[in-house]
Protein backbone atom coordinates (compact mmCIF):
# COMPACT_ATOMS: atom_id res chain seq x y z
CA UNK A 1 0.00 0.00 0.00
CA UNK A 2 0.94 3.70 -1.19
CA UNK A 3 2.07 6.02 2.36
CA UNK A 4 -0.61 8.95 3.12
CA UNK A 5 2.14 10.97 2.82
CA UNK A 6 0.91 12.85 -0.69
CA UNK A 7 4.03 11.39 -3.23
CA UNK A 8 4.87 15.11 -3.81
CA UNK A 9 6.68 15.33 -0.50
CA UNK A 10 8.98 12.47 -1.77
CA UNK A 11 9.99 14.49 -4.61
CA UNK A 12 10.86 18.11 -2.65
CA UNK A 13 12.46 15.24 -0.14
CA UNK A 14 15.00 14.12 -2.70
CA UNK A 15 15.72 17.79 -4.15
CA UNK A 16 16.17 18.81 -0.39
CA UNK A 17 18.69 16.27 -0.15
CA UNK A 18 20.66 17.31 -3.28
CA UNK A 19 20.09 20.90 -1.99
CA UNK A 20 21.33 20.19 1.37
CA UNK A 21 24.71 18.23 -0.92
CA UNK A 22 25.27 21.40 -2.22
CA UNK A 23 25.02 23.30 0.44
CA UNK A 24 27.54 21.48 2.48
CA UNK A 25 29.96 21.29 -0.42
CA UNK A 26 30.24 25.15 -1.01
CA UNK A 27 30.50 25.39 3.45
CA UNK A 28 33.21 22.92 3.53
CA UNK A 29 35.22 24.02 0.23
CA UNK A 30 35.45 27.76 0.35
CA UNK A 31 33.55 30.27 -1.18
CA UNK A 32 36.24 30.14 -4.19
CA UNK A 33 34.55 31.02 -8.01
CA UNK A 34 35.61 27.61 -8.74
CA UNK A 35 33.63 26.61 -5.97
CA UNK A 36 30.82 28.49 -6.18
CA UNK A 37 30.18 27.38 -9.97
CA UNK A 38 30.36 23.90 -9.12
CA UNK A 39 27.50 24.33 -6.07
CA UNK A 40 25.14 26.16 -8.68
CA UNK A 41 25.84 23.18 -11.02
CA UNK A 42 24.66 21.22 -8.21
CA UNK A 43 21.70 23.36 -6.71
CA UNK A 44 20.78 23.66 -10.44
CA UNK A 45 20.24 19.84 -11.25
CA UNK A 46 18.32 19.62 -7.47
CA UNK A 47 15.90 22.10 -8.76
CA UNK A 48 14.73 19.91 -11.21
CA UNK A 49 13.22 17.17 -8.32
CA UNK A 50 11.42 20.66 -7.41
CA UNK A 51 10.18 21.07 -9.95
CA UNK A 52 8.92 17.93 -10.44
CA UNK A 53 6.90 18.53 -7.41
CA UNK A 54 4.96 21.57 -9.13
CA UNK A 55 4.37 19.89 -12.48
CA UNK A 56 2.86 16.06 -10.89
CA UNK A 57 -0.84 16.74 -11.40
CA UNK A 58 -0.44 17.77 -14.66
CA UNK A 59 0.90 13.96 -15.27
CA UNK A 60 -2.29 12.39 -14.71
CA UNK A 61 -0.88 9.44 -12.43
CA UNK A 62 -2.03 7.44 -10.00
CA UNK A 63 -0.81 7.79 -6.05
CA UNK A 64 0.99 4.81 -6.35
CA UNK A 65 2.59 5.01 -9.91
CA UNK A 66 4.06 8.65 -8.54
CA UNK A 67 5.37 6.71 -5.25
CA UNK A 68 6.87 4.69 -8.15
CA UNK A 69 8.28 8.03 -9.95
CA UNK A 70 9.29 8.91 -6.38
CA UNK A 71 11.53 5.73 -5.71
CA UNK A 72 13.06 5.44 -9.35
CA UNK A 73 14.46 9.27 -8.42
CA UNK A 74 15.76 8.25 -5.29
CA UNK A 75 17.48 5.01 -7.02
CA UNK A 76 18.42 6.40 -9.74
CA UNK A 77 20.25 9.29 -7.41
CA UNK A 78 21.51 6.42 -5.16
CA UNK A 79 22.90 4.21 -8.24
CA UNK A 80 24.80 7.52 -9.81
CA UNK A 81 26.31 8.42 -6.57
CA UNK A 82 27.82 4.59 -5.90
CA UNK A 83 28.90 5.37 -9.41
CA UNK A 84 30.88 8.14 -8.83
CA UNK A 85 32.24 6.26 -5.70
CA UNK A 86 33.54 3.82 -7.65
CA UNK A 87 34.87 5.93 -10.04
CA UNK A 88 36.30 8.26 -7.33
CA UNK A 89 38.43 5.09 -5.87
CA UNK A 90 39.81 3.70 -9.10
CA UNK A 91 41.20 7.48 -9.75
CA UNK A 92 42.87 7.30 -6.02
CA UNK A 93 44.57 4.41 -6.87
CA UNK A 94 46.39 5.82 -10.07
CA UNK A 95 47.28 8.70 -7.82
CA UNK A 96 44.50 11.00 -9.70
CA UNK A 97 41.87 11.71 -6.82
CA UNK A 98 39.33 14.58 -7.50
CA UNK A 99 37.22 15.99 -4.81
CA UNK A 100 34.98 13.21 -3.09
CA UNK A 101 32.05 15.98 -2.15
CA UNK A 102 31.74 17.58 -5.54
CA UNK A 103 31.74 14.62 -7.25
CA UNK A 104 29.41 12.87 -5.24
CA UNK A 105 27.00 15.86 -4.83
CA UNK A 106 27.31 15.85 -8.55
CA UNK A 107 26.32 12.42 -9.26
CA UNK A 108 23.75 12.08 -7.17
CA UNK A 109 21.97 15.89 -8.22
CA UNK A 110 21.89 14.48 -11.74
CA UNK A 111 20.85 10.92 -10.46
CA UNK A 112 17.88 12.98 -8.17
CA UNK A 113 16.96 15.12 -11.99
CA UNK A 114 17.38 11.85 -14.43
CA UNK A 115 15.68 9.36 -12.42
CA UNK A 116 12.94 11.89 -10.94
CA UNK A 117 12.09 13.18 -14.86
CA UNK A 118 12.63 9.71 -16.33
CA UNK A 119 10.53 7.87 -13.62
CA UNK A 120 7.65 10.26 -14.34
CA UNK A 121 7.84 8.96 -18.04
CA UNK A 122 8.39 5.38 -17.11
CA UNK A 123 5.58 5.26 -14.80
CA UNK A 124 3.25 7.09 -17.46
CA UNK A 125 4.13 4.64 -20.36
CA UNK A 126 3.55 1.80 -17.92
CA UNK A 127 0.09 3.18 -17.09
CA UNK A 128 -1.53 3.87 -20.10
CA UNK A 129 0.01 0.21 -21.64
CA UNK A 130 -2.10 -1.13 -18.31
CA UNK A 131 -5.06 1.04 -19.49
CA UNK A 132 -4.92 0.01 -23.20
CA UNK A 133 -4.56 -3.32 -22.35
CA UNK A 134 -8.35 -3.33 -20.07
CA UNK A 135 -9.84 -1.22 -22.38
CA UNK A 136 -8.95 -3.94 -24.92
CA UNK A 137 -10.65 -6.53 -22.75
CA UNK A 138 -13.60 -4.29 -22.50
CA UNK A 139 -14.33 -3.87 -25.91
CA UNK A 140 -14.20 -7.56 -26.19
CA UNK A 141 -16.53 -7.79 -24.01
CA UNK A 142 -18.50 -4.99 -24.99
CA UNK A 143 -18.70 -6.92 -28.32
CA UNK A 144 -19.75 -10.01 -26.79
CA UNK A 145 -22.45 -8.27 -25.27
CA UNK A 146 -23.81 -6.53 -28.21
CA UNK A 147 -23.55 -9.79 -30.33
CA UNK A 148 -25.17 -11.97 -28.77
CA UNK A 149 -27.06 -11.24 -25.42
CA UNK A 150 -28.81 -8.08 -26.12
CA UNK A 151 -29.17 -9.02 -29.74
CA UNK A 152 -30.60 -12.09 -29.05
CA UNK A 153 -32.88 -10.72 -26.30
CA UNK A 154 -33.84 -7.99 -28.47
CA UNK A 155 -34.94 -10.29 -31.02
CA UNK A 156 -37.18 -12.81 -28.71
CA UNK A 157 -38.87 -9.35 -27.23
CA UNK A 158 -39.37 -8.54 -30.99
CA UNK A 159 -41.03 -11.95 -32.15
CA UNK A 160 -43.50 -12.11 -28.82
CA UNK A 161 -44.58 -8.43 -29.93
CA UNK A 162 -44.83 -9.86 -33.52
CA UNK A 163 -47.26 -12.30 -32.14
CA UNK A 164 -49.49 -10.01 -30.11
CA UNK A 165 -49.72 -8.18 -32.85
CA UNK A 166 -51.16 -10.96 -34.76
CA UNK A 167 -53.74 -12.27 -31.90
CA UNK A 168 -54.99 -9.29 -30.64
CA UNK A 169 -57.05 -7.11 -33.72
CA UNK A 170 -58.09 -4.08 -31.16
CA UNK A 171 -56.64 -0.60 -33.38
CA UNK A 172 -55.16 0.96 -30.15
CA UNK A 173 -53.20 -2.37 -29.32
CA UNK A 174 -51.97 -2.28 -32.60
CA UNK A 175 -50.77 0.94 -32.61
CA UNK A 176 -48.90 0.37 -29.28
CA UNK A 177 -47.31 -2.69 -30.93
CA UNK A 178 -46.00 -0.84 -33.59
CA UNK A 179 -44.80 1.95 -31.19
CA UNK A 180 -42.75 -0.41 -28.80
CA UNK A 181 -41.80 -2.11 -32.25
CA UNK A 182 -40.01 1.04 -33.86
CA UNK A 183 -38.35 1.67 -30.30
CA UNK A 184 -36.93 -1.74 -30.34
CA UNK A 185 -35.71 -2.04 -33.75
CA UNK A 186 -34.22 1.19 -33.29
CA UNK A 187 -32.31 -0.06 -30.09
CA UNK A 188 -31.14 -2.86 -32.31
CA UNK A 189 -30.04 -1.18 -34.74
CA UNK A 190 -27.93 1.03 -31.92
CA UNK A 191 -26.50 -2.15 -30.86
CA UNK A 192 -25.34 -3.35 -34.29
CA UNK A 193 -23.82 0.30 -34.96
CA UNK A 194 -22.24 0.52 -31.54
CA UNK A 195 -20.85 -3.25 -32.06
CA UNK A 196 -19.37 -1.89 -35.54
CA UNK A 197 -17.41 0.82 -33.82
CA UNK A 198 -15.60 -1.91 -31.31
CA UNK A 199 -15.15 -3.88 -34.78
CA UNK A 200 -12.88 -1.19 -36.26
CA UNK A 201 -10.30 -1.44 -33.65
CA UNK A 202 -10.61 -5.69 -34.81
CA UNK A 203 -7.74 -5.01 -36.97
CA UNK A 204 -4.59 -3.54 -37.96
CA UNK A 205 -4.49 -4.84 -41.56
CA UNK A 206 -4.68 -3.55 -44.46
CA UNK A 207 -6.65 -4.29 -47.80
CA UNK A 208 -7.67 -3.15 -51.36
CA UNK A 209 -10.35 -0.81 -51.38
CA UNK A 210 -12.36 0.31 -55.20
CA UNK A 211 -13.91 3.66 -53.20
CA UNK A 212 -15.68 3.82 -56.30
CA UNK A 213 -17.24 0.68 -56.16
CA UNK A 214 -18.05 1.18 -52.21
CA UNK A 215 -19.87 4.89 -53.19
CA UNK A 216 -21.54 3.19 -55.51
CA UNK A 217 -23.15 0.21 -54.24
CA UNK A 218 -24.00 2.33 -51.42
CA UNK A 219 -25.75 4.72 -53.45
CA UNK A 220 -27.97 2.22 -55.28
CA UNK A 221 -28.85 0.97 -52.05
CA UNK A 222 -29.92 4.51 -50.71
CA UNK A 223 -31.56 5.08 -53.64
CA UNK A 224 -33.49 2.07 -53.30
CA UNK A 225 -34.06 2.91 -49.49
CA UNK A 226 -34.98 7.18 -49.77
CA UNK A 227 -36.19 7.26 -53.06
CA UNK A 228 -37.13 11.17 -52.38
CA UNK A 229 -33.35 11.65 -51.99
CA UNK A 230 -31.26 13.36 -54.87
CA UNK A 231 -27.84 11.97 -55.10
CA UNK A 232 -25.51 13.16 -57.60
CA UNK A 233 -21.69 11.38 -58.03
CA UNK A 234 -18.65 12.80 -59.62
CA UNK A 235 -16.42 9.84 -60.08
CA UNK A 236 -13.16 8.25 -61.11
CA UNK A 237 -13.44 5.08 -63.23
CA UNK A 238 -11.66 2.91 -60.37
CA UNK A 239 -10.04 4.61 -57.80
CA UNK A 240 -8.35 1.64 -55.45
CA UNK A 241 -6.38 2.26 -52.34
CA UNK A 242 -4.55 -0.11 -49.88
CA UNK A 243 -6.29 0.86 -46.30
CA UNK A 244 -7.98 -0.48 -43.31
CA UNK A 245 -11.22 -2.29 -43.70
CA UNK A 246 -13.44 -0.40 -42.04
CA UNK A 247 -13.28 2.38 -45.23
CA UNK A 248 -16.35 1.16 -46.10
CA UNK A 249 -18.07 1.72 -42.72
CA UNK A 250 -17.06 5.80 -43.09
CA UNK A 251 -18.29 6.38 -46.43
CA UNK A 252 -21.65 4.46 -45.56
CA UNK A 253 -22.34 6.38 -42.99
CA UNK A 254 -21.43 9.53 -44.50
CA UNK A 255 -24.35 8.91 -46.91
CA UNK A 256 -26.77 7.61 -44.99
CA UNK A 257 -26.03 10.23 -42.08
CA UNK A 258 -26.83 12.88 -44.97
CA UNK A 259 -30.03 11.10 -46.02
CA UNK A 260 -31.75 9.80 -43.07
CA UNK A 261 -31.66 12.98 -41.81
CA UNK A 262 -33.07 15.11 -43.91
CA UNK A 263 -35.92 15.34 -45.99
CA UNK A 264 -36.24 16.30 -49.81
CA UNK A 265 -32.21 16.55 -49.68
CA UNK A 266 -29.64 16.56 -52.41
CA UNK A 267 -26.79 14.69 -52.15
CA UNK A 268 -23.49 15.32 -53.78
CA UNK A 269 -20.93 12.71 -53.59
CA UNK A 270 -16.68 13.15 -55.41
CA UNK A 271 -13.86 11.10 -54.96
CA UNK A 272 -10.67 11.84 -56.76
CA UNK A 273 -7.32 10.60 -55.94
CA UNK A 274 -4.02 13.13 -56.60
CA UNK A 275 -1.37 13.10 -53.61
CA UNK A 276 -3.53 11.44 -51.24
CA UNK A 277 -7.33 10.33 -51.78
CA UNK A 278 -10.05 12.38 -51.37
CA UNK A 279 -14.22 11.71 -51.04
CA UNK A 280 -16.23 14.60 -49.96
CA UNK A 281 -20.08 13.77 -49.44
CA UNK A 282 -22.12 17.17 -49.38
CA UNK A 283 -25.63 17.51 -48.66
CA UNK A 284 -28.11 20.88 -48.61
CA UNK A 285 -29.95 19.31 -45.40
CA UNK A 286 -30.48 20.90 -42.12
CA UNK A 287 -26.74 20.29 -41.25
CA UNK A 288 -24.74 19.22 -38.41
CA UNK A 289 -25.25 21.36 -35.30
CA UNK A 290 -22.36 23.46 -33.89
CA UNK A 291 -22.04 22.28 -30.65
CA UNK A 292 -21.56 18.83 -32.32
CA UNK A 293 -18.85 19.31 -34.68
CA UNK A 294 -17.04 20.93 -31.61
CA UNK A 295 -17.58 17.66 -29.83
CA UNK A 296 -15.79 15.70 -32.84
CA UNK A 297 -13.04 18.14 -32.77
CA UNK A 298 -12.12 17.66 -29.07
CA UNK A 299 -12.63 13.67 -29.60
CA UNK A 300 -14.23 13.85 -26.29
CA UNK A 301 -17.70 13.57 -24.89
CA UNK A 302 -19.34 15.40 -21.89
CA UNK A 303 -22.77 15.05 -20.33
CA UNK A 304 -23.38 19.17 -21.87
CA UNK A 305 -21.67 18.08 -25.29
CA UNK A 306 -22.05 15.31 -27.07
CA UNK A 307 -23.65 13.68 -30.62
CA UNK A 308 -26.64 12.30 -30.87
CA UNK A 309 -25.37 9.05 -31.83
CA UNK A 310 -22.69 7.03 -33.00
CA UNK A 311 -22.82 7.22 -36.72
CA UNK A 312 -20.20 10.65 -37.06
CA UNK A 313 -17.88 8.42 -34.55
CA UNK A 314 -17.75 5.39 -36.99
CA UNK A 315 -16.98 7.67 -39.65
CA UNK A 316 -14.55 9.51 -37.50
CA UNK A 317 -12.73 5.90 -36.50
CA UNK A 318 -12.91 4.50 -39.31
CA UNK A 319 -11.04 7.11 -41.43
CA UNK A 320 -8.50 7.69 -38.39
CA UNK A 321 -7.83 4.41 -38.27
CA UNK A 322 -6.46 4.03 -41.90
CA UNK A 323 -4.13 6.78 -41.30
CA UNK A 324 -6.80 9.91 -42.64
CA UNK A 325 -8.26 12.64 -41.83
CA UNK A 326 -12.24 13.55 -41.56
CA UNK A 327 -13.42 16.88 -41.09
CA UNK A 328 -17.37 18.06 -40.73
CA UNK A 329 -17.97 21.07 -42.21
CA UNK A 330 -20.90 23.86 -43.09
CA UNK A 331 -21.92 22.96 -46.80
CA UNK A 332 -22.62 26.92 -48.49
CA UNK A 333 -25.38 28.21 -48.23
CA UNK A 334 -26.86 24.78 -46.35
CA UNK A 335 -25.91 21.62 -45.26
CA UNK A 336 -23.19 19.62 -44.15
CA UNK A 337 -19.71 18.64 -46.21
CA UNK A 338 -17.90 15.27 -44.61
CA UNK A 339 -14.43 15.59 -46.19
CA UNK A 340 -12.54 12.51 -46.01
CA UNK A 341 -8.59 12.49 -46.78
CA UNK A 342 -6.76 8.83 -47.03
CA UNK A 343 -3.01 8.28 -47.47
CA UNK A 344 -2.46 7.60 -51.14
CA UNK A 345 -1.24 3.58 -50.99
CA UNK A 346 -1.78 1.91 -54.11
CA UNK A 347 -0.73 -1.55 -54.66
CA UNK A 348 -0.19 -4.80 -52.87
CA UNK A 349 2.15 -6.16 -50.05
CA UNK A 350 1.53 -9.70 -48.78
CA UNK A 351 3.51 -9.18 -45.86
CA UNK A 352 0.61 -6.48 -44.92
CA UNK A 353 -1.82 -7.76 -46.75
CA UNK A 354 -5.21 -8.32 -44.31
CA UNK A 355 -5.99 -12.01 -44.20
CA UNK A 356 -10.02 -13.27 -44.60
CA UNK A 357 -9.17 -14.48 -40.83
CA UNK A 358 -8.47 -11.14 -38.90
CA UNK A 359 -12.02 -10.16 -39.23
CA UNK A 360 -15.55 -10.88 -39.86
CA UNK A 361 -17.24 -9.45 -43.09
CA UNK A 362 -20.39 -8.64 -41.36
CA UNK A 363 -18.34 -6.32 -38.53
CA UNK A 364 -18.33 -4.13 -41.22
CA UNK A 365 -21.26 -4.63 -43.64
CA UNK A 366 -24.57 -5.38 -42.25
CA UNK A 367 -25.25 -7.84 -45.35
CA UNK A 368 -22.21 -9.91 -44.90
CA UNK A 369 -20.89 -8.57 -48.18
CA UNK A 370 -17.60 -7.70 -48.68
CA UNK A 371 -17.09 -4.58 -50.00
CA UNK A 372 -13.16 -4.09 -50.84
CA UNK A 373 -11.15 -5.96 -53.54
CA UNK A 374 -8.19 -8.17 -52.33
CA UNK A 375 -4.57 -7.88 -54.17
CA UNK A 376 -5.97 -4.87 -56.39
CA UNK A 377 -3.22 -2.66 -57.65
CA UNK A 378 -3.10 0.93 -58.84
CA UNK A 379 -5.23 4.26 -57.93
CA UNK A 380 -8.06 5.65 -59.96
CA UNK A 381 -8.08 8.28 -62.05
CA UNK A 382 -8.25 12.12 -61.14
CA UNK A 383 -11.69 14.41 -61.84
CA UNK A 384 -12.06 15.78 -64.95
CA UNK A 385 -10.00 13.08 -66.48
CA UNK A 386 -9.99 10.03 -68.21
CA UNK A 387 -12.88 7.13 -67.17
CA UNK A 388 -14.40 10.32 -64.81
CA UNK A 389 -18.50 9.80 -64.69
CA UNK A 390 -21.02 12.38 -63.66
CA UNK A 391 -24.38 10.94 -62.84
CA UNK A 392 -27.78 11.65 -60.89
CA UNK A 393 -30.01 9.34 -59.23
Amino acid sequence: MAPRIAPRYGFAALGGCCFGLGARHLAHQGQSVGIVLETLLILGLSSVAFYTVHDLPRWGISRSGQWRAVRIGAGTALGFAALAGVVWVIWLIGHHAFKLSFLLSLAASLGAAVGSRGGLYAVKADEQLTEAQELATLLSINDRVLRHNIRNELSVALGYLTEIRDADGNPETRAQVATIREHLESLLETSDRTRRLASIWRTDARCSVDLVAVVEEEVAQLTADAPDATIRTELPERCVVRTHPSVPVAIEEALRNAVEHNDDVTVTVRVWCEDSVHLVVADDGRGIPRIERRTLRNTEETPLEHTEGIGLWLIYWATTRAGGTVEFAANEPRGTAVRIQLPDRPGSDAADEADPGDFEPDDFDPDGDRLWERGSEGSGSKPGGEGESVSER
